[in-house]
Order: structure tokens, then sequence, then C-alpha cells
């Protein structure tokens, strides 16, 4: 298999087949219509099958010039196998060889066929269609399946998916439909198709005729599960670069970028809010309107933090929640830095020279505070010196790899190390209220 190219790998679940009415061998068949709902000359009608595998095959194949790379077909010990003659060229189909074999195997399947037997038919299929891969299951393996497709799908190559969820018990296709979506973690998956032989659904497509099935390519699928990784993804992260692109704002990874490195990216923050305002207005879901408030209360809350010390505050209570402590730990004491800064009014707080003189400005804060609390500007007791002390202490261990100067055990102890943080944050509020008390006074 080449590797630099994606591989197409189809995957369909095999049910057992509609014996025919007139009680002659074989299955009931389906002439299944793909594009049903465009103009008769748009449509393609693919040949009768009772199996919709077979048909999507063809259609891959003959309209949209898809290579199949490997077709995999799952199903129990009673599915339709035997219906697979028809991948075969038509010339082949009818040879004495075939025939006795396809009929064997419709015999089996009846009562369930055996393992000889169906890799037996394999064989014989894979001799003019190379693609091929059967694999029997029970209808309670829910696992086996997802192990199937593991094994089926190359780690070191790329895969465009095309799931064929039509036939078989529906618990298969159902956890296969999950399945594909925890593949996507475990292979490089570039793309996923999910197509289904909606013989349910003849009534909504009033041109078909009678033995006709219309076909559905559920795209919609795709587009939820990219809108559940996206926001999940800035549900544990903050990462919402991939949640704005699925609500059509394009790449915004550099806007992301600037406000990791603590820049200030006003005007591009300004102008996703105004997106998201109008997208209110016009999200067609309701579940588009809802992640559309949420990233907009988001990128509210981000506008109304003029100061980078509040960014930097809110983004550390933001990462505690998530469990990422060591990038809350740094926000927190950073925040604390640049907060002296301001009341201090050390001009370009983004300067390293800058940032060194706050640094010493709270270190002298927490020195003064048992002597001459009454001159520091923020930190007003002992406790509060002693909670920032060991925040500096925790914060440059946990950076360096190093053993915290704290005689706490703050670094191998979560819980002492959430009441040392939650500690911090209520200092951290007290000095907002003085700084902003201060302000006030000029």
């Amino acid at each position: 298999m080449n590797v630099h190219k994606a591989s197409n790998i189809l995957i369909s679940v095999i049910g057992k087949g509609r014996l025919k009415k007139d009680q002659t061998v074989g299955y009931e068949q389906t002439e299944y219509v793909f594009n049903p709902d465009k103009k008769k000359n748009k449509r393609y009608t693919a040949s009768k099958t009772a199996f919709f595998g077979i048909a999507l095959y063809e259609y891959l194949r003959n309209v949209e010039s898809i290579n199949i790379d490997k077709f995999i077909i799952i199903g129990t010990n009673k599915s339709a196998w035997s219906e697979l003659y028809q991948i075969l060229p038509h010339d082949v189909q009818s040879s004495e060889g075939i025939t006795e074999m396809c009929l064997k195997v419709y015999e089996e399947e009846k009562k369930g066929i055996s393992e000889q037997t169906l890799l037996e038919w394999q064989n014989t299929l894979t001799k003019y269609v190379p693609s091929l891969k059967f694999h029997k299951i029970e209808p309670v393996e829910l696992g086996k399946g997802i192990d199937i497709l593991l094994k089926e799908l190359d780690k070191d190559g790329a895969h465009n998916v095309i799931f064929d969820m039509t036939h078989a018990f529906r618990n298969i296709p159902i956890v296969f439909s999950y399945g594909i979506m925890l593949l996507k973690y475990l292979r490089k998956i570039n793309n996923i198709r999910i197509f289904y032989g909606a013989h349910d659904m003849k009534e909504y497509f009033s041109e078909l005729g009678g033995e006709q099935s219309p076909v559905i390519e559920i795209s919609f699928i795709d587009k939820l599960v990219k809108m559940i990784e996206a926001m999940a993804t800035f549900e544990n992260s903050g990462y919402f670069v991939p949640i704005l692109n699925q609500l059509g704002f394009g790449n915004k990874e550099k806007t992301y970028f600037r406000l990791e490195m603590n820049r200030q990216p006003r005007r591009e923050i300004e102008e996703i809010i105004k997106g998201l305002e109008d997208k209110l207005n016009t999200a067609e879901h309701a579940y588009e309107r809802e992640i559309v408030e949420i990233m907009y209360r988001e990128f509210c809350e981000m506008n109304r933090q003029e100061k980078l010390f509040q960014r930097m505050y809110k983004r550390s209570q933001f990462f505690y929640e998530r469990k990422q402590y060591l990038k809350a730990l740094i926000l927190l004491y950073e925040a604390t830095i640049v907060l002296f800064a301001d009341v201090y009014n050390i001009k370009d707080n983004m300067n390293y020279d800058a940032r060194e003189e706050a640094r010493d400005k709270l270190r002298n804060e927490i020195k003064n505070v048992g002597s001459d609390a009454n001159s520091n500007r923020l930190i007003k007791d002992q406790e509060e010196a002693e909670i920032l002390k060991e925040l500096e202490y925790v914060r440059n261990a946990a950076v360096h790899g190093s053993s915290s100067r704290s005689n706490q055990n703050y670094l191998e102890d979560i819980d002492s190390f959430k009441i040392l943080f939650n500690s911090a944050l209520k200092v951290f509020e007290k000095l907002l209220r003085r700084r902003d008390e201060i302000k006030k006074s000029f």
C-alpha cells in the first residue's frame, strides 16, 4: 500500500437477506438509486442486488471513479454472503465453479456458515476482486468489529473511509459509527463518508419506481463529529480555532497564537464578536445557535478584560478547572507580577526588565508586611504574603522540575496543591480590589 497516497477503505456490514417470495433460490433484490433527489439524468441506478454494499461499490467505481483499496465486509454466520457473487464480472458470475460455490454458501448460511466455507468463498472471489476482506462476528461481540478495523487499517498510512450502515442488526452499524469516530484518533483518517440504502424511505422520493430504493449519503454525521471534536477541544484546552472554523470563520490560528503569547489582539476579537452576533441571527439550527452563544459569551468576556493581568487571571481559572495545573499555576503567578507592574506604574510590562522590577516590588511587599504593612500598596497581612511566597516557590519548582523550597508537599499531593491554588486565587481577588481602590483615588 502506498503510504504517500490515502487508501480508500469501503466498510460494509452485511445482514440476513429476505428470501424470495416465490421461494426460489436467492434473496429479494432492490435497485438502489444514487442522488435520488436530483434530476433523472443526474441519478445513478445500480444493478439489482440484495446487498447494498455491492451497489455502493459499483457506484463509487463507475460514477466517482474511486479505486477501492480494501472492501471490508463484516457479517454474522447467517448473513447473505452468497449475494457477493454479484461483485464479479458478469461473464464470470454464471460460470460453473462460481455457481456451485455460491449455492454451497447459500445453503450453509441459512443455518450458519462455517469459517472454512466463508474463507473458501473469499478466496474464490478475491481471484477477481483482490480488495475483498470478509470478517464474521457474533451480534453481541460489540468490540470485535472495532478490532477488525484496527487490524485492516495500516497504522502508517492515511485512509479515506466510506461506511455503509444499511444492513445487519441495528446495534452493529450504530456501534461501528462510534467506532469509526474512535478510529480517527488511532489511525490517520482523512475523510469519512457514510451511506445508507434507505429502503424504508421510498415514500419520500415519489419519482422512484416500485422496486427502487433511494440512497442517502449522510454527510451530516461527519459534520456533527467535527463539531463534537471541535467543542471537546475547546472545552478541554481553550483552543478555539477548530470550532470557529466549523462555524465558518476560517482559520483563526494567528489570533489564538497572539492570545496564547499574551499579546492584545483586540481588533481581531471584536471582529469575531461581530461575526458571532451575525450568526446568532442567521443560525439555521438550535444546536448551532447554542454553540454560537457559548463562543459569543467567551469572546465578550475576553473583550471585557482590558488589562493583561485580568486576562491571565481568567485563563488561569480556565485551565485550573480543566486540570491543566501547570498552565494555571504559571498564569496565576504571572498575573500577580503584571498586576504589581500596573499598580506601581511600571511601563511596558511585556519587557523583561520591567517584569523583574515588578517582581522585586512583589518580594519587597512580602518582606515588608511584618514590619511596615501600611507602606505596602497591595499585600496587607502575613497570611497573604505567605500564600504568595508559597505560590512562587511551587511555580519555580514545577517549571524547572526541581524540589520546592516550600515545607509543604504541593507538587506531590493534589489536595494540598488545590488548597494553595484556591487560596492564591482569593488573595489575587483581594489584590484586584485594592488596585481598583488605588486607581479610584487618583
